[in-house]
Order: C-alpha cells, then sequence, then structure tokens
C-alpha cells in the first residue's frame, strides 16, 4: 500500500518533519505533554502518520537526517559542555552521577545476561547504555557508529525508554518524601542560591536574546567538526567512528576554547530541533505491528538495567555519605537527561542543585556515546 505523501516527495515530507518537531515542542506547553514528554508524543504522532500510510516508512529524506543532521546536532548540543566547569563546580551531584553511570553500565549487563535480544543484543545494549548515561543525543551516536539501521527496532527502543524514564522520574520524586526512607541519608540542609542562568520548564523551547551571526558560527563550525570528524575517521580506517571523533572535537572546543564559544548562540535550541526531527524521522520508519512484536521485551530490558542502576546508586551513595537528593538529581539526569534537572530541582525546591544537575547531565552527554561503544565493542568480541 503506497501513502498519501510519496517517498520521493522531499519538501512534502520535510514539511511533515519539522510539523511534528513543532507538534513536540508546542505539546511541552501544557500539562500532558510535560507528563508524556514531548518526545513520546512527537513519536507516537510520526508512527500513527506513516501507519495511516500519510507519510512513507521509509524515503531518501530520513537517509538524509541520519547522514547530515545527526552530525551537526551532536556538537551544537556539545558547546555547552566546558568539562572544566563541570568538574569544578558539580561536586557531590557530579559523583553520584559516575557512580550512576557505572550502575547502568552493571544494569545493562545484568540484562543481557538474563534477556536475549538476538543478534542485535550488543547493538542494543551499547545504545541503552548511551542513552541511559546521556539521552537521545547519545541514542543516535551510538546507533550510528554501530550502524544500527533497523528502524522499526530503533522506534521500540525509544518506546520503551521514554516509558521507563517517565517511570523511573516519577520514582524518583516520590522516594525523597518516605520519611523512614529518606532517615538513612545525610539530612537535607538548606541550599545556597542557583548560581549561573538556567531554564526552569516554563522558559523551555524559548530564546530570550538570539544573535543571528552567533548562531550562523555555531551551524559553521558544527559542519565544520562534522567534516573534520568525518576526516580523521576515514583517515584511521573506521569510517563509522566519525561521530565519536566529532564528539571530541566539540568537547576540547567546550573545555578549552570557551572565548570562541561564547560568541556563539542558540546553539542548544538548534541541537535540539535536530534531534526532534531525527526522533521524528525513526517513529515514521516504524512498522506498528512489527513494533507491538518487539518493544515488550524492550521494556522488559530497560526495566531491568534502571532498577539495576537505582539499586546501586542508592546502595553506594549511602555508603559514601552523599546526601538523597544528591542521588536523586544524578539518577534522574542520568536516566532522563540534563532537562530533567531542573523539573526535579524546582518540584523538590532543591534550588541549588539545578546547576549542578544540569552540569552532570553535560558531562552525561559528553561521555555517553563513547561508553556505550565500548560496550558495544566488548560484546561483540
Amino acid at each position: 500500500m503506497t501513502s498519501l505523501i510519496k517517498p520521493d516527495q522531499d519538501f512534502a515530507i520535510w514539511a511533515v518533519l519539522f510539523g511534528i518537531a513543532a507538534f513536540g515542542f508546542f505539546s511541552e506547553r501544557f500539562a500532558l505533554g510535560r507528563k508524556y514528554s514531548g518526545v513520546m508524543l512527537l513519536i507516537t504522532l510520526a508512527i500513527v502518520l506513516s501507519n495511516l500510510r500519510i507519510i512513507p516508512t521509509a524515503a531518501p529524506a530520513y537517509d538524509v537526517v541520519w547522514q547530515y543532521l545527526v552530525p551537526i546536532a551532536i556538537p551544537l548540543l556539545l558547546f555547552q559542555a566546558d568539562l572544566k566547569k563541570i568538574f569544578r563546580e558539580a561536586g557531590a551531584t557530579l559523583i553520584a552521577f559516575m557512580i550512576g553511570s557505572a550502575a547502568v553500565v552493571a544494569g545493562v549487563m545484568v540484562a543481557v545476561s538474563l534477556i536475549d535480544l538476538g543478534s542485535e543484543t550488543s547493538k542494543l545494549a551499547g545504545i541503552f547504555t548511551g542513552t541511559y548515561i546521556g539521552g537521545s543525543l547519545n541514542f543516535a551516536a551510538v546507533a550510528e557508529a554501530t550502524r544500527f539501521d533497523d528502524e522499526s527496532v530503533l522506534t521500540a527502543a525509544v518506546a520503551a525508554d521514554n516509558v521507563i524514564t517517565n517511570l523511573h522520574l516519577l520514582f524518583i520524586v516520590f522516594l525523597p518524601g518516605v520519611a523512614k526512607f529518606a532517615s538513612y541519608y545525610p539530612s537535607r540542609r538548606a541550599g545556597s542560591e542557583m548560581v549561573g542562568s538556567v531554564l526552569l520548564p516554563e522558559s523551555t523551547h524559548r530564546v530570550a536574546d538570539l544573535d543571528i551571526a552567533g548562531l550562523l558560527a555555531a551551524l559553521a563550525l558544527a559542519f565544520a567538526m562534522a567534516a573534520a570528524g568525518a576526516g580523521f575517521a576515514a583517515a584511521l580506517g573506521r569510517p563509522e567512528y566519525a561521530i565519536l571523533l566529532t564528539t571530541l572535537l566539540a568537547l576540547l572546543a567546550a573545555t578549552f576554547a570557551q572565548r570562541l564559544v561564547s560568541q556563539l548562540s542558540g546553539y542548544t535550541e538548534a541541537g535540539n530541533i535536530l534531534m526532534f526531527v531525527f526522533l521524528a524521522t525513526i517513529g515514521a520508519s516504524a512498522d506498528i505491528w512489527l513494533l507491538i512484536e518487539i518493544a515488550p521485551i524492550l521494556f522488559l530490558f530497560a526495566c531491568i538495567v534502571v532498577a539495576t542502576h537505582l539499586l546501586l546508586i542508592l546502595s553506594l551513595g549511602r555508603l559514601l555519605n552523599i546526601g538523597l537528593a544528591e542521588i536523586c538529581i544524578a539518577s534522574a539526569v542520568c536516566i532522563g537527561g540534563p532537562a530533567s534537572a531542573p523539573a526535579i530541582a524546582s518540584a523538590k525546591g532543591w534550588n541549588d542543585l539545578v546547576l549542578p544537575g544540569v552540569l552532570a547531565g553535560s558531562f552525561g552527554y559528553a561521555s555517553g556515546s563513547f561508553i556505550g561503544v565500548a560496550v558495544f565493542e566488548w560484546l561483540s568480541r
């Protein structure tokens, strides 16, 4: 059965993809969108449109997203990942985050030992590792680096990730309110005022002051880094690692060329737009019947990973005398990404942990792809 919009109608497909991305951002202005996340809603809309044959499940435009948009989105989202600032200011939250990251790897190994995902086990293990240490950016980067090209399975993985992430965040909000459990951790003292500028939930996806020249310079630098990353990877004989080398270049710029990065503008917002378009492509490529068939096993896989993560981060955090608030923020940004920090911190009144949480989440963006690929390589032996 052919779709209403044909695979070769590029402009129409791009219009739909950007429209779906806009829907994802718009939905987060409302309680329902924040509850279920704009990502989950936009993927659902893309699945519906493709399976109603409004848009095709495969098209050259989707390949362009993987080939060009994802490599550009990664440096744009990493220009804020100044490793020196992260290590200097994130404090106990960063320590808890590192424990949580190691716990994710342990959880993936437990899940792999319990569940057979077939020939793609090592790739999916790497993808889940990347996304649960970083976020969607790392999901895309690890999928590209491991040459995972089955969009239906990727869509099922994204669906599993988002459902488990939402359940995890509800648990994180609930846990500190259990007085008996909280008593096992150091008591929460009044925190210092938040330092720096961090977007709170109500201002998310709005740009107060955008310098057009700075935005264009950010895009130019992102393209240059993608080109350099691809060139270095080809020279090393590992073209599939172009994204990892692009990531490394972006981290070097963010850490050691802050004078340059400070002249850029709008790069985080531009990167988020490209990632939403990428996720719309993932949803559009899904076969709903295959999704129904394979998603439950991936839900179970993700559940085991997150449950192991929680068990270890709570246990080791208590052993190291880390506060429950810092542990909860670290776990939230581990599983849910940097954007979880303002949401959880504002919900619990932990304003002094917003910036450390965002910084720890940025470190997750910086390291998640490398750790995810390392897990893939280890399991592929």
